[in-house]
């Protein structure tokens, strides 16, 4: 019996212990908005799908449509917002496809910012 309290508290000791862990702080808007800026600049300006990994420190951005070969016009970010500890961003782009054809976009992305720089495009539907 006193060997079950006994592991019944270890086990306890370990579970508080462990539920101690420190959470990283919410994405800095500002921040946030930088990094947005700097990869669809990255884009827009040609530089290779990618690319923005070989940066210090790196940018992790998922955007199909770059990877897929289309080329950014412009784009026009909307305000930043924390979405939990991340932040989301609404931009819209205008892109032109490989035949020419330019489509306007309205896309919004998720930025996180610690402990990497990623961007992720949200509802990676059509």
């Amino acid at each position: 019996m006193k060997g079950c309290v006994f592991a019944s508290g270890v086990w306890l000791l370990a579970l508080l212990v462990g539920c101690g862990k420190n959470f990283d702080d919410p994405v800095n808007p500002d921040k946030a908005s930088t990094v947005l800026e700097t990869a669809l600049a990255a884009w827009k300006q040609g530089e290779g799908y990618g690319a923005l990994q070989q940066r210090d420190p790196p940018i992790y951005f998922n955007e199909p449509e770059w990877k897929a070969g289309k080329k950014l016009l412009s784009f026009k970010t909307g305000k930043v917002e924390l979405m939990g500890r991340q932040a989301r961003c609404s931009v819209k782009l205008s892109l032109q496809d490989k035949e020419g054809k330019t489509i306007e976009r309205q896309i919004s992305y998720q930025i996180d910012t610690t402990p990497r720089v990623v961007i992720a495009r949200e509802n990676l539907g059509p």
